[in-house]
């Protein structure tokens, strides 16, 4: 076995987050008083809600009431009050798979049927139109979006966000909008804002937003989401029993990174750039695998059904000779049987070096 341990099975950058944001943070630590007490007793959260309202007018092309933007301990924590807004055990919501293995956790918990359509290769991971109204039922309360999308990158198309769109308002559908990774895009691609193309969208529409990738706050917990008037009573009466909020100085940091000049952002989109531009290439050079170069987020999506393994005998097996750890395909839908994730969170480096086990690997089967 290879002495190093290289893991590329987590979606944690390799970078800590903007100085400026730390200093945001230490100064209110410090400060003490309101900063480091109950922030939901004082103002300090409208300074954060206030940063992410400008946020959003700048990258999303809405603009919402300060009220709309409930800060909660994560996206986990966001995700999981947004989810429970809408939806009660028994109702379907209509999804597109693979997706982030999250989303389908806390569906599986709330007692909610997940109605999937697939994201093909043959198709580019952009969902077929038809399937979409095919696989709504009398049930189907929501749909949820991830885009760009974790793990195959797809950056859904203003078109296929109409017809989403369009469906939801027709079946007076919630929609949640997962847009987690929307600077992470490429090429000629586009992040589009769902709420941002119609009234009615966007008076439906959940947006759930994270700082973990962004600005590379995995372990700060800082997420919130964007809840419009039809649905923020509710929304707010389960953060405040079931979810936990952000620690009061960091709503001094997130307002930091938000009002930020982004330079740090751009310099990850172009990191993320290039790590894309080598290893989905590399993987689909070795015999046995498919890898097309993503559109958006910063995941390689790749075929390994060839080598007749599951996912999870395939990462195992990996990671038992080449001490090489990649995330089995299988958690992120349940017709992903052999397929592959791996987050390019790591240096150039250590990518190179995990391609030269993986080609040393798949030689010895």
């Amino acid at each position: 076995m290879s002495k190093e341990k290289i893991v590329l099975s987590v979606g944690d950058p390799d970078v800590e987050a903007p100085s400026y944001v730390f200093d945001a943070a230490i100064e209110k630590m410090k400060a003490g008083g309101e900063w480091t007490h109950y922030g939901f007793q004082t103002d300090k959260p409208k300074v954060f809600r206030d940063a992410v309202v400008d946020y959003y007018k700048r990258f999303g092309g809405v603009t919402y009431p300060d009220s709309a933007v409930i800060p909660c301990a994560g996206s986990s924590a966001a995700l999981y009050v947004a989810l429970r807004t809408i939806l009660n055990p028994g109702d379907e919501i209509l999804m597109f798979e693979p997706t982030y293995r999250g989303h389908f956790n806390i569906l599986n918990g709330l007692g909610v049927k997940q109605n999937l359509v697939q994201l093909e290769r043959e198709n580019k991971y952009h969902p077929d139109l038809d399937e979409i109204a095919e696989a709504i039922t009398p049930k189907t309360k929501a749909v949820l979006v991830c885009n760009p999308n974790n793990p195959t990158g797809t950056v859904f198309t203003e078109k296929e966000l109409r017809a989403i769109g369009d469906l939801a308002v027709d079946h007076d559908m919630g929609i949640y909008s997962d847009e987690i990774y929307l600077h992470f895009v490429y090429d000629d691609n586009k992040f589009v804002s769902t709420a941002s193309l119609s009234e009615e969208y966007a008076k439906r529409t959940i947006n759930i937003m994270s700082f973990s990738k962004t600005f590379s706050m995995t372990g700060w917990r800082l997420g919130y989401i964007i809840v419009p008037e039809m649905y923020e009573s509710k929304a707010k009466k389960i953060a405040g029993m079931a979810a936990p909020r952000p620690p009061t100085f960091l709503y001094a940091a997130g307002a930091a990174a938000l009002n930020g000049d982004f330079k740090y952002v751009d310099e990850r989109v172009a990191a993320y750039d290039a790590r894309r531009k080598y290893f989905c290439p590399a993987v689909d050079a070795i015999e046995g695998l498919t890898c097309d170069i993503f559109e958006g987020s910063f995941y390689a999506w790749f075929d390994a059904r060839s080598t007749g393994m599951s996912s999870q005998e395939f990462c195992d097996k990996l990671a038992e000779a080449k001490n090489l750890y990649f995330s089995p395909g299988h958690t992120f839908g349940p017709g992903q049987d052999g397929m592959v994730r791996v987050p390019l969170c790591q240096p150039m480096s250590l990518l190179k070096e995990g391609i030269a086990r993986l080609e040393r690997f798949m030689g010895s089967l």
